[in-house]
């Protein structure tokens, strides 16, 4: 399937916006990387959940007025990295409630030109063009002579999926239409096996369920007792905890002394 296109315009807009939030976060000389999802958590509630559905990476939503990001921690932490970034461009920039889909989990597509707009905006955020060139010179990777290896090295450095580097690779012009469709053949397992060839350490967080700030306005709610142990223990449900596990152990029901215990009181 060829790659669907912005035009130069459109592009450079796109640039200009990523760049003003790039300075806006103090990340213009950084790599985000999984520091992505600080800047989610500081713009929405975010929740994440493994959706076991690999096609969607994630969806945003506005409910009275709050807005609600998704992320599926089902899928590799790179692909979440980028599903944040992507999330963020609506976000920021309207258009919410769009699902986000990868219809072959090699590469997201969508017929929706605003879904480009936040692809293309959500490379441009992570990858910073002037930052890349940078960490290529670092590393010693040659611009002129890329390779296979060079290309998981420096998708591993700022944390996005193997084909997100290669396609900004290409769109920054180091490579040609040929070999962009050559690297781009390679599939997400190939990659796989590259890192481990190289001995790349990939960060997980693989399946993780966070609630936003669900679970600490339960313990909140029970310290200052205005829910009860059985109250609090279905909340903690939803984020697969439990009190034990949030070190707190079940209290005794209160038992009212016996007819025996309190006449020894009153006989004190």
């Amino acid at each position: 399937m060829p790659d669907k296109q912005l035009n130069k315009k459109d592009i450079q807009n796109i640039q200009a916006l990523a760049r003003e939030k790039l300075i806006a976060y103090c990340k213009l000389n950084d790599v985000i990387g999984t520091g992505i999802f600080n800047i989610l958590e500081k713009n929405s509630r975010v929740l994440y959940y493994p959706l076991h559905d690999p096609q969607v990476w994630g969806f945003s939503e506005t409910i009275q007025g709050k807005s609600f990001v998704c992320i599926n921690t089902s899928l590799p932490y790179d692909k979440q990295v980028f599903a944040a970034a992507h999330e963020l461009y609506h976000l920021w920039f309207g258009f919410s409630g769009e699902i986000m889909i990868s219809k072959d989990m090699q590469e997201l597509d969508s017929d929706m030109e605003v879904e480009l707009f936040a692809n293309r905006f959500a490379a441009e955020f992570l990858v910073n063009e002037e930052l890349l060139r940078q960490e290529m010179r670092v590393f010693d990777i040659n611009r002129d002579d890329l390779s296979i290896k060079d290309i998981v090295k420096l998708a591993n450095i700022f944390v996005v999926p193997y084909r997100t580097m290669t396609k900004r690779l290409y769109e920054i012009g180091l490579f040609s239409k040929k070999e962009y469709e050559e690297f781009k053949s390679y599939t997400d397992e190939q990659a796989d096996i590259w890192r481990n060839r190289l001995g790349l350490s990939v960060p997980e967080r693989k399946n993780k369920i966070g609630l936003s700030n669900l679970v600490d306005k339960a313990m909140e709610l029970y310290e200052n007792h205005l829910i009860t142990y059985e109250k609090l223990e279905y909340l903690l449900e939803f984020a697969e905890l439990t009190p034990v596990k949030m070190g707190i152990e079940r209290e005794n029901s209160y038992q009212p002394p016996t007819d025996e215990e309190l006449d020894a009181i009153m006989e004190e």
